[in-house]
């Protein structure tokens, strides 16, 4: 299942993540350009989160396309602690420093 959300910089939708109904694991593609670095964190967008809950998620996976590292945390954990805030011209977002996340693959 893809996640689709509205860009106000971009005017226009794009991919959010994808969501495994098998396996409960939502996967988000980054780029390091796009981490909020006061935080060294990643954003998701509030309206996923709560679409994610509802579809029972068990497992956040965030993949740097630009460096292959992958971070995993178990999704309660990331509601649990992470902060809902709008940055800049953004949506309201989750975020939660990759100090709380596991690195599963490091860059080759």
């Amino acid at each position: 299942m893809i996640f689709k959300v509205y860009n106000k910089n971009l005017g226009r939708e794009v991919t959010a993540g994808h969501f495994n109904t098998k396996t409960k694991i939502f996967y988000k593609a980054v780029s390091t350009h796009s981490k909020l670095l006061v935080l060294n964190a990643y954003g998701i967008e509030k309206c996923v989160i709560e679409a994610l809950k509802e579809k029972g998620c068990k497992l956040i996976r965030i993949e740097e396309i630009n460096t292959g590292n992958v971070f995993e945390i178990d999704f309660d954990k990331f509601v649990e602690k992470a902060i809902l805030r709008v940055f800049g011209n953004s949506t309201e977002q989750y975020y939660l420093p990759l100090k709380y996340f596991t690195k599963v693959e490091a860059a080759s």
